[in-house]
């Protein structure tokens, strides 16, 4: 089982926040650019609450 320490949730956040970085490049390239919006939004939202767990989690 993974525990949700700070270090899993720093990495998680990385990871996630690389996600969006290409998910929001990809709204440039692609053609289907409303899809990637959506996709982007939602990866961006999780990613920055991920990063303040991983914030609180420290304090």
């Amino acid at each position: 089982m993974v525990s949700f320490d700070h270090y899993t949730l720093g990495y998680l956040s990385f990871a996630l926040m690389s996600l969006a970085m290409l998910s929001g490049a990809f709204i440039f390239i692609s053609k289907r650019r409303d899809a990637w919006i959506k996709v982007h939004i939602v990866i961006s939202i999780v990613a920055y609450i991920v990063m303040a767990l991983a914030i609180w989690l420290v304090r």
